[in-house]
C-alpha cells in the first residue's frame, strides 16, 4: 500500500534538494546525447551536469530542515491526500512511503479530517531513503479488467500478485444488481455477510494475497448516503467493480453522485464483466440473455483508447458483435475470455493473461 506525505512551498524545494543530494536514484537523467561529440565527451558533458546539479542542490538545501523533513509526518492514502493536506499546488510534492517501510503504528483518527478517519497515520521518524519523490503530475491508477471475481485461482494469481499487498484496503462497490433488487432485503440476499450469495466471491478471494476480512469495505447502495459512499471510495487503494448489468451501474453511479471521486481514483482498479466495461469511456453491449439488442453505453472513462468484449466464447453472435462496434468506432476489441484477463499499468502499458484476443482488422473473423 503506497501512502502520500505531502509538501508545499519552502519544505517542498528543501525536499527535492535533499534527494538530489542524498538519493541518487530520485536525480533525473539525460539521455540526450550530443552526435557532434565523441563518448568520451559525453560522458564529460554529463558528469559536468552532474557536478552543477549536485551544487545547486547543496546551495538549495538548509540543513536546519531536516528535522522538520522527515519526522512528524503525516501519512494518508493517496486519494484523501487533499482532505489532509490540501489541494496541491504547482510546486507541491509528494513524497511516497510502503506500509510495510513505516513504522508498525495503527491508524489514527484525527477530529479536522472527519471524511478521512481512520486512515492517517502519524510517524514520528522513516528513512527517506526508502521513500520517492512525486511532483504533483497526475494520477497513477492501474486497472484489471476480468470476466470472474475469483482473483485467487492459479490461472490468475501470477499476474495479479505484484498489485495487491496485505496492507492494502479494498473497496467493493457493488451497483451493477439488476432491477429485480428492488429494496435492502433483497440486496442483502446478494451481498450481505453470511446471506448473500456473493459475500464470500468478492471477499475471500483477497484472503489468499494476506489480507483479512476487516480491509475489504462494502458500499450499500440502500443504506449508506452518497458521502458515506465517497469517503469508503477515498478510504481505499484498490476498488473492486462487481459483474451484473453495466447500465444500470453507471445509472446509479450518477444517481449517488460519484463520478467525480470515481474519475479521480489513485490506485488499483479491478472490474469483472460489467465492472471490467464501465472503466471505459465507451463500451458496447452485444446482445445476450440480459440485453437483446446490440448498443453503445458511456462508462466512467478512465480508459479510452479500447473497447473490450467480455464472456467470450467464439460465438457468431459475438462475432457479429465486435465487428458492428468495430465498424462504428475502429479501435482494438480485447476478446476476454472465461480464464482471461488484462491489465493496464499507469503508463498505458497493456499486459494480458489467460485467454485473450485483439479483434481489429487483421483478427480473421474481422468482417464476419
Amino acid at each position: 500500500m503506497k501512502l502520500i506525505s505531502r509538501y508545499h512551498k519552502d519544505q517542498a524545494k528543501a525536499l527535492k534538494a535533499w534527494f538530489e543530494l542524498n538519493n541518487p536514484s530520485q536525480k533525473t537523467e539525460s539521455t540526450d546525447l550530443d552526435p557532434s561529440l565523441s563518448p568520451a565527451q559525453n560522458i564529460e558533458q554529463e558528469e559536468g551536469k552532474e557536478k552543477a546539479q549536485t551544487k545547486k542542490a547543496k546551495e538549495a538545501f538548509d540543513p536546519a530542515f531536516s528535522t522538520l523533513l522527515f519526522e512528524d509526518r503525516i501519512f494518508t492514502l493517496p486519494n484523501n491526500a487533499d482532505l489532509v493536506f490540501g489541494k496541491a499546488l504547482p510546486d507541491s510534492v509528494d513524497l511516497i512511503m510502503d506500509r510495510k517501510d513505516l513504522p508498525k503504528a495503527d491508524w489514527q483518527v484525527f477530529e479536522n479530517c472527519p471524511h478521512a478517519n481512520p486512515w492517517i497515520l502519524p510517524v514520528d521518524r522513516f528513512d527517506p531513503a526508502l521513500a520517492a519523490l512525486k511532483d504533483n503530475e497526475g494520477l497513477v491508477r492501474t486497472h484489471v479488467l476480468m470476466n470472474t471475481s475469483m482473483i485467487d485461482e492459479k490461472w490468475c494469481r501470477p499476474a495479479l500478485k505484484r498489485l495487491i499487498a496485505p496492507e492494502d484496503e479494498v473497496c467493493v462497490l457493488a451497483f451493477s444488481f439488476f432491477d429485480d433488487t428492488k429494496n435492502l432485503a433483497d440486496w442483502n440476499k446478494q451481498y450481505k455477510k453470511g446471506q448473500g450469495i456473493w459475500y464470500r466471491s468478492n471477499t475471500d478471494v483477497f484472503f489468499w494475497y494476506g489480507l483479512k476480512e476487516n480491509q475489504v469495505h462494502w458500499v450499500n447502495y440502500f443504506t449508506d448516503d452518497s458521502i458515506k459512499m465517497q469517503d469508503a471510495i477515498r478510504n481505499s487503494n484498490i476498488l473492486l467493480l462487481t459483474g451484473g448489468a453495466p447500465d444500470l451501474m453507471m445509472k446509479r453511479i450518477r444517481e449517488k453522485k460519484l463520478k467525480n471521486v470515481l474519475k479521480d481514483y489513485q490506485g488499483l482498479i479491478i472490474g469483472y464483466s460489467a465492472g471490467a466495461m464501465v472503466q471505459l469511456a465507451d463500451y458496447h453491449i452485444t446482445p445476450d440473455e440480459d440485453y437483446p439488442e446490440f448498443s453503445w453505453q458511456k462508462g466512467i472513462g478512465w480508459l479510452e483508447d479500447f473497447d473490450v468484449e467480455v464472456h467470450y466464447h467464439h460465438s457468431r453472435i459475438q462475432k457479429e458483435g465486435m465487428n458492428q462496434a468495430y465498424a462504428a468506432k475502429p479501435k482494438p476489441i480485447y476478446a476476454i475470455e472465461e480464464q482471461g484477463g488484462m491489465i493496464v499499468d499507469p503508463d498505458g502499458s497493456k499486459s494480458f493473461f489467460g485467454k485473450v484476443e485483439c479483434f481489429d482488422e487483421h483478427h480473421p473473423d474481422y468482417g464476419f
